[in-house]
């Protein structure tokens, strides 16, 4: 199932982080952050999303504070 979220994040290296951040957690099919408009989208198991969300704020808080994910 896919789903989009807002986020706020500044450079392309951040937006690359993200990605990667998600993309290893357990569930996740696929993701893509558009830097342009600000949105992370995930493919992801249904009914997981708020908890793949919430994992993947707490890890990038351990690597970038700057970047915001709006659940």
């Amino acid at each position: 199932m896919r789903k989009i979220f807002k986020v706020e994040v500044d450079c392309p290296t951040c937006a690359a982080k993200l990605e990667d951040c998600v993309s290893k957690i357990n569930g996740v099919d696929s993701c893509s952050v558009n830097l342009m408009t600000q949105k992370l989208i995930v493919n992801a198991e249904a009914g997981r999303h708020a908890e793949i969300i919430d994992m993947a704020i707490e890890q990038m808080k351990k690597i970038d504070d700057d970047v915001v994910i709006y659940a």
